[in-house]
């Protein structure tokens, strides 16, 4: 029979592994992105804001966004934050999340409302 401690501990080993695979995503989106494999869900459209570092070339961010995805980005907080809506899974969060230019994400699942803290 499991325990609350049980489950704490089992929580905080996935939170590492986690924070261990994504360790630029807020772990929560990671979280839905599983729960939506996990129920096979093929609509994953959720909206991402990416900090990037500064000095980036914009241009070539927008054009890679647009031709992986097909959606175009928006650019804020001069050139540092990217938005943009697109489909989402556990590996296109990795190849994200793997880019040395990226340094945090957040995301919501589209229609979801309301703004991250960014």
């Amino acid at each position: 029979m499991s325990t609350i401690e049980d489950v704490v501990k089992e929580f905080t080993e996935a939170d590492n592994a986690i924070r261990a695979v994504f360790p630029k995503v807020d772990p929560v989106l990671v979280i839905r992105l599983i729960f939506d494999q996990k129920e096979s869900r093929r609509d994953n459209i959720y909206t991402l804001e990416i900090i990037i570092k500064k000095g980036q070339d914009l241009e070539e961010i927008r054009d890679h966004i647009i031709r992986e995805t097909g959606m175009a980005p928006g650019f804020y907080l001069g050139g540092t934050k990217i938005v943009v809506t697109q489909q989402l899974d556990l590996k296109a969060l990795k190849t994200i999340n793997d880019f040395e230019e990226v340094l945090e994400i957040k995301g919501s699942q589209y229609g979801a409302g309301g703004a991250t803290d960014f």
